[in-house]
C-alpha cells in the first residue's frame, strides 16, 4: 500500500531518431553459421530437449520445451544439431548449457503450425497460443497463454506500444510496418479473453506508427488507438493502466478487467494463428551513443550478440553493452551470449564513471518512484539487514525502472542497491519457508 502519491514519471531524452534514420536492416542468413538456445528457464529449471546431436532440423522445428508453463522453443534455421555447450545466459546472469544448431543456409521450413480462425472458441485460441510458444516480447518473456487461461470478467485488451526506454524503437518500427498484424493479433487476444474492447496505447509524437495503427483499426469500432504522454516509465504496466483507466490493482491487471500485451506480442499471435509461423526471428534495435550507424535489424532467434554487432560501427572507446535499454538493463560481461525471443535491443554507451557523494536526503528518488516506494529507506534497511523493515517497505514491488538512479543528484546507484535488497529479501523469505 502506498503511503503517499508520487510524481511517478518524468520526461527524459529518448534519442530514438538515431535508429530511425536508417531503414530496417535484414541480416543475411549466410552470416549466421550457428544459433544457440539456452537449455534452462529463467528460474534455472532445465528444459525438456526433443532433439539430439546429429539430428536434422528445419526452420520451425520444435526443439525444446520450458516445462514450467509449457512453452516450446523452435529452431530459427535449418541445419544440424551439433552439440550442447556452456555459454553465458544473460537472462539468468550465469553460464548454462546451450543447444547448438549449425545452419545449412537453406532455410528449409517445417510444416506450419495449425492455423486458427477468429471464430474459433476461446479455448482453441488459447491452446494455439500455447502451442506456438508465444511469450511477452516487450522483455517480460512471460507465457502469453497463461494470461488468458480461464480468465473471467475481462472488458479490455490493452496493447502496449509505448516503448518508453531511451534509444529503443523496435515497437515503433514493428507498428509502422505491421500495423495490420498488430490489430489482427489484438482481435485474437480480444476473442480469447471475451473482452468487449481493445485499446492500443502509443506515445505522443509517434505520428507514423500511430497513423498506421489508426488506419488498420478503422474498420473495427471496438478498437481504439490511444496516445499517452511522453513520460518515463509510461510503458510500465501500472503507470499505463493508471493513465488510461485511472485505476489501481493489487497484483494483476485482470483484477480490474484488463489484460496487457506488448504490440510485438500481438504481431506474434497473428503470425502463429493466421500464418502458422512460430517465433523464429525478431527485430532488434542496436543503438547508443557509441554506435555510428544505429538501426533496427531482423535477426534469427539464437544468434550471438557478437554476430549482430559485427554489422555495426562501434566507437573506438571503452563501451558498455546493455541487453535492452539504459534505464532497466545490466551491463553484459561479453558479447558471446545468444539473443532469445524476448531480447529486443542492444544498447552501446560510452563508459562514464560517476563518483557518488553522500545522500542529500532530498527525497527525489521517493518523489519520482512510480511504485510509490521509499528507496532511501529501503537502502537503509538493506544496509542494516533489517528484513522486517524491508517487508514493511514493500521492497519487492520495485520494478527496476531505474528512475531513482536517474534523478539522484548524488549519483548513487539506487536501482542497483534496490535490486540487491530484493535479492536479499527473497533469500530470507525462502529460508523462512
Amino acid at each position: 500500500m502506498k503511503l503517499f502519491q508520487t510524481v511517478g514519471r518524468r520526461k527524459i531524452p529518448g534519442y530514438k531518431s538515431m535508429s530511425l534514420e536508417r531503414e530496417l536492416v535484414v541480416l543475411d542468413p549466410k552470416k549466421v553459421e550457428y544459433v544457440y538456445f539456452p537449455l534452462v528457464a529463467a528460474n534455472n529449471v532445465p528444459l525438456e530437449v526433443f532433439v539430439k546431436e546429429g539430428d536434422k532440423v528445419k526452420v520451425g522445428t520444435k526443439i525444446a520445451l520450458k516445462q514450467q508453463f509449457s512453452v516450446p522453443l523452435f529452431s530459427s534455421v535449418s541445419g544440424t544439431v551439433r552439440a550442447i555447450e556452456k555459454r553465458l545466459n544473460v537472462t539468468t546472469g550465469r553460464p548454462c548449457d546451450h543447444l547448438v544448431i549449425k545452419n545449412d543456409f537453406k532455410m528449409t521450413k517445417e510444416k506450419p503450425l495449425k492455423k486458427v480462425e477468429l471464430d474459433a472458441s476461446k479455448e482453441d485460441i488459447v491452446a494455439a497460443i500455447k502451442e506456438a510458444g508465444i511469450v511477452g516480447l516487450g522483455g517480460a518473456n512471460f507465457p502469453t497463454w497463461v494470461k488468458y487461461n480461464n480468465v473471467k470478467d475481462i472488458h479490455t485488451i490493452l496493447i502496449n506500444a509505448v516503448e518508453c526506454e531511451p534509444y529503443l524503437t523496435t515497437d515503433y518500427v514493428s507498428c509502422s510496418l505491421n500495423a495490420a498484424k498488430v490489430i489482427s493479433g489484438a482481435r485474437y487476444l480480444q476473442k480469447a479473453a471475451g473482452a468487449s474492447k481493445v485499446i492500443v496505447a502509443i506515445k505522443v509524437k509517434k505520428e507514423q506508427a500511430c497513423n498506421c495503427l489508426k488506419e488498420a483499426a478503422a474498420p473495427y469500432p471496438d478498437i481504439e488507438v490511444r496516445e499517452v504522454p511522453d513520460r518515463y516509465p509510461m510503458g510500465w504496466e501500472r503507470t499505463l493502466i493508471q493513465t488510461i483507466f485511472k485505476k489501481q490493482y493489487d497484483k494483476l491487471p485482470s483484477e480490474i478487467g484488463v489484460i496487457v500485451n506488448n504490440s510485438t506480442t500481438a504481431i506474434a499471435v497473428h503470425d502463429a494463428l493466421v500464418e502458422g509461423s512460430p517465433i523464429v526471428s525478431r527485430i532488434v534495435t542496436v543503438s547508443g551513443n557509441a554506435v555510428k550507424n544505429a538501426a533496427n535489424i531482423v535477426v534469427p532467434v539464437g544468434i550471438l550478440a557478437e554476430t549482430v554487432l559485427n554489422e555495426f560501427e562501434v566507437e573506438e572507446k571503452e563501451v558498455v553493452l546493455l541487453v535492452g535499454g539504459p534505464m532497466t538493463s545490466n551491463p553484459a560481461k561479453d558479447v558471446s551470449f545468444a539473443l532469445t525471443a524476448c531480447h529486443g535491443a542492444l544498447t552501446l554507451l560510452e563508459k562514464v564513471v560517476y563518483r557518488p557523494v553522500a545522500c542529500l536526503r532530498c527525497g527525489s528518488c521517493t518523489a519520482h518512484c512510480p511504485a510509490g516506494l521509499q528507496p532511501i529507506e529501503i537502502l537503509r534497511a538493506f544496509e542494516g539487514r533489517d528484513y522486517e523493515r524491508l517487508e514493511k517497505l514493500e521492497t519487492l514491488r520495485c520494478v527496476d525502472c531505474g528512475l531513482c538512479s536517474y534523478v539522484c543528484p548524488s549519483k548513487i546507484e539506487v536501482t542497483d542497491m534496490m535490486k540487491k535488497a530484493k535479492t536479499l529479501l527473497r533469500v530470507h523469505q525462502s529460508r523462512k519457508k
